[in-house]
């Protein structure tokens, strides 16, 4: 009797190490899982911030001058004369309808991060149909954001309000934009993209109001 007791113990010896061993493997798993959760949840935050911290750049560019600190003409609020095709923030239908002629195309009605769509397009709400136009995207440089160049492209789509092809300085602005922000995060291929819809106060004013800011997907 006491040799078939003894016989056992090491089958049943290795039977619990094989259990333990198994046990072990599943939490060292369990582990790895969740720390490429944590990861990934960590990665998404930041790429999330950074588009946040993007939109503050987006509307600078809106609320922009005619002229740089060394007096020569922004060009990206001046429509320039009849030979010049670059894209700019219009301050009349006039020139809403000039931007249009220029930058709309099959590909594309975005130019260096300036867009004059015809109509609201349903596709634009979603993430992939602004990763597929990143070349007419306006890049965010390292003097802008802590994060880096490159890490953010954004694109400001221009909408009329009204009609209206004139506005003093107190009546309310003629256009309303729209602002989507793509930032990259630190893992491969990883991305967050933010829009948000916003309105000057007046043709004057240098702040404005926000009327809507989502995350998109596909």
């Amino acid at each position: 009797m006491k040799h078939m007791t003894r016989g056992f113990a090491l089958p049943t010896l290795m039977i619990m190490l094989a259990l333990a061993s198994i046990a072990t493997l599943l939490a060292m798993r369990n582990l790895w899982v969740n720390d490429q959760l944590l990861n990934a949840e960590a990665d998404r935050l930041r790429a999330l911030h950074k588009a946040e911290a993007a939109m503050p750049v987006a509307i600078a560019d809106i609320l922009g001058s005619g002229t740089h600190s060394d007096g020569t003409t922004n060009l990206r609020h001046a429509p320039g004369n009849t030979t010049q095709t670059h894209a700019f923030f219009p301050t009349s239908m006039a020139d809403y309808d000039l931007l249009r002629q220029r930058i709309n195309t099959e590909i594309s009605s975005c130019s260096a991060g300036i867009c004059a769509p015809h109509t609201l397009d349903p596709k634009a709400v979603k993430a992939g149909y602004w990763k597929a136009q990143t070349a007419s995207a306006m890049s965010i440089s390292a003097s802008d954001t802590p994060y880096g160049d490159n890490t953010a492209l954004y694109w400001i789509e221009v909408f009329p309000r009204d009609g209206t092809s004139a506005a003093s300085a107190t009546s309310p602005p003629p256009f309303v934009y729209r602002i989507t922000v793509l930032a990259h995060g630190v893992m491969p291929g990883s991305a967050t993209m933010l829009q948000a819809v916003w309105t000057r106060h007046s043709n004057a004013s240098l702040t404005g109001q926000w009327h809507s800011w989502h995350v998109l997907h596909d």
